[in-house]
């Protein structure tokens, strides 16, 4: 086996210590106990790209290229909806700064990457989903605390996010059903 070989197959072994790890050096970056909104916003950035990231990498690794297809859906999805209902609801944020509160799109994206990796993956790294889920409600969290949101926006931002990581992934059992333009088609993948 290769050098690059060998290489993805200690991350494909070690990716969700890899992934709580980097999500935890996101936590730990800006201290979550700090009372400034700013860190609050700052951290609930680190987690979406935490989220994100390690979602992304964890799919590239695997070298799922229908997971790849999915994740990008799920995400523009998320992003695609959170964006348009801001335009046209006008909610304005509790700090004043701008009339695009609801919902949330952080919490959205949070809780779209931590889902897509759950269903795509979680069968394999069970001990991941508590930590993913737990890192999406500390962005709610903490857009609620930099006072960007107000709870009814994270909580619609977490069902948005959820239901396109579930309207969009499909478990990655080597089986994947898809619609065609006249019924459906199966394919299954295996290594040997």
């Amino acid at each position: 086996m290769n050098l690059k070989g060998q290489i993805l197959r200690i991350l494909k072994v070690f990716m969700p210590a890899l992934l709580a790890f980097a999500i935890g050096l996101a936590a730990i970056s800006q201290p979550v106990a700090a009372d400034s909104e700013d860190r609050w916003d700052k951290l609930s950035t680190a987690f979406v790209l935490g989220l994100a990231g390690g979602a992304e990498l964890q799919t590239l690794t695997q070298r799922d290229k229908a997971g790849q297809w999915e994740f990008f859906k799920t995400m523009a999805a998320t992003l695609a909806l959170s964006q348009g209902l801001k335009a046209v609801i006008h909610k304005q944020r509790p700090d004043g700064s701008s009339n695009d509160s609801f919902p949330s799109a952080h919490t959205a994206l949070a809780f779209a990457a931590a889902s897509y990796f759950d269903i795509r993956f979680g069968q394999k790294n069970k001990n991941v989903a508590p930590l993913l889920y737990s890192a999406a409600a500390l962005t709610a969290f903490g857009r609620i605390k930099a006072k960007k949101h107000y709870f009814v926006d994270v909580a619609a931002g977490a069902l948005l996010g959820a239901a396109m990581g579930h309207a969009f992934t499909s478990a990655n059992s080597g089986v994947n059903i898809y619609p065609t333009g006249d019924g459906a088609g199966i394919n299954f993948a295996t290594k040997f």
